[in-house]
């Protein structure tokens, strides 16, 4: 799933890409590979044209987002594998974190960083992906409440902010006894309620759309179950994960369970629009 894009309804013109279509079903990991013919009919789904799934397939290859099988089959490529890994793991995300014990994590970005347009972009993409939020000039924050392994926090998050191309040069810190001021700013840096909302609404649309889904054609059938799980799976892989002294964890939970089920309705009317 191409995180970054936008979602738009079911049926909407130029409701997804070429390119993204192509990710997305890769990065679904099941079936593990496709062919020209499965990516052309997926592309039939959203009203794209042969030659545009072709187009994009050949540039995601020459970026190593893409790779051709010895069988005329494609699979993700290298470059696109860290992606790929985060999105298959989205019913495991809550497993990541861990008790909190009000230390803080640290960003500073410098001109070296900012120098750069495009991996600049790439770093505030990953610093939104790992739930930073900006709290200052130049200074993004999460809470420490994140699995590090024996190397702590702030080694294991530096491999995850890289792995999605973040600065090398970043600066990243753990930091403790914060004075009172930013301690508790930083404590209200992110939407708590909003986010919670935002979750329950995709809860709801996911049972309205399963409830729907049975009685469309199958071709559209296929293409609302993506665009709608896509949306609900980029809700998942972009909730900040804060600790449950900074937000309860029920509306996540309840999101990844509702996803889980319409997960396996949506896989099913693929197999069947394929005929795999």
């Amino acid at each position: 799933m191409d995180v970054d894009c936008n979602t738009h309804p079911p049926g909407e013109a130029g409701a997804i890409s070429a390119r993204t279509l192509i990710l997305d079903l890769m990065d679904t990991g099941s079936p593990p590979d496709f062919s020209t013919r499965d990516l052309v009919q997926a592309g039939a789904a959203f009203g794209l044209e042969a030659t545009g799934i072709r187009t994009a397939l050949t540039r995601l290859r020459q970026e190593g987002r893409v790779r051709a099988l010895d069988r005329g089959r494609y699979a993700i490529g290298a470059k696109a594998e860290p992606l790929q890994h985060r999105i298959l793991g989205w019913r495991e995300v809550q497993s990541r974190r861990r008790l909190w014990g009000g230390g803080w994590l640290l960003a500073v970005a410098g001109p070296q960083e900012r120098a750069n347009r495009t991996l600049w972009r790439h770093t505030v993409r990953a610093l939104d992906l790992e739930g930073f939020a900006e709290a200052e000039t130049n200074v993004w924050v999460r809470p420490d409440n994140l699995e590090g392994g024996p190397e702590g926090g702030a080694a294991a998050m530096r491999r995850r902010l890289l792995a999605l191309d973040g600065a090398p040069s970043l600066l990243l810190v753990q930091a403790t006894a914060l004075d009172e001021q930013r301690e508790a700013r930083f404590r209200t840096l992110w939407p708590v309620a909003g986010l919670a909302a935002s979750h329950a609404g995709l809860v709801r649309r996911l049972a309205e759309s399963a409830a729907r889904l049975p009685a469309l054609p199958l071709v559209e059938a296929a293409a609302e179950s993506l665009l709608t799980g896509r949306e609900a799976i980029r809700a998942i892989l972009r909730d900040p994960l804060l600790p449950e002294a900074l937000c309860p964890p029920d509306a996540l939970t309840a999101l990844i369970a509702a996803m889980d089920a319409y997960d396996r309705l949506g896989k099913d009317i693929w197999r069947r629009y394929l005929g795999t």
